[in-house]
């Protein structure tokens, strides 16, 4: 399900401390993927105060980073009986380039090696792109009261998806840490160019 992803960035878990990134990529999407994520229009404050506990001790969030700035967010809240939440966003610039279906698988196998079976999704009708999402990993779609309700199904954890799950998340450290250093070198580049420009003056 990710060999189709054709925009460039990283895909890694976010630490607890990185609350900032997931709000501000919240704050930067447009009105309608806002409403579709919160199921209302939200205010900038309300969307802080969320940002502020999604990284808690019962929720795992996979960020889709370009640059260092994140552009696409997976969100699996843990809940009782081996089941959570899942939520996904993806930027306006980075949809229909298989970030969404890349972050969700990510997101699966993460679910499967904690035990969780099932992954609920509850969603607006309008939010389309949640729907098609759920239906490219086998999600039963139900309506009620106005809402889409999704189901995904997880397999039992394994050696090999616990390996792949810790193979992943190696792989993610080490490019971000190559990115880091890039940008770095980037704006070291540009500072002594503009510097250059000066003295020539």
């Amino acid at each position: 399900m990710t060999d189709e992803l054709t925009a460039s960035g990283v895909i890694r878990k976010l630490m607890p401390w990185e609350t900032a990134l997931l709000c501000e990529h919240f704050l930067r999407l447009d009105p309608e993927a806002r409403n579709c994520r919160f199921a209302a229009g939200v205010s900038d404050d309300t969307i802080t105060g969320y940002a502020d506990t999604a990284l808690g001790p019962d929720a795992l969030v996979h960020g889709f980073l370009v640059d260092g700035v994140l552009r696409g967010a997976a969100e699996l809240r843990l809940l009782d009986d081996n089941a959570a939440e899942v939520a996904v966003t993806v930027e306006d610039a980075w949809r229909l380039t298989g970030v969404g279906t890349a972050l969700f698988g990510r997101l699966l196998l993460t679910a499967r090696n904690r035990g969780v079976r099932s992954l609920a999704m509850t969603c607006l009708p309008a939010n389309r792109g949640m729907q098609r999402l759920a239906a490219r990993f086998d999600g039963k779609i139900t309506y009620a009261s106005g809402d889409v309700f999704a189901d995904v199904s997880a397999q039992p954890a394994n050696p090999l998806s616990l390996w792949r799950e810790a193979w992943r998340d190696g792989s993610s450290v080490a490019a971000t840490v190559l990115d880091a250093q890039l940008n770095l070198l980037k704006r070291a580049r540009k500072r002594s160019a503009e510097l250059g420009g000066q003295d020539s003056r």
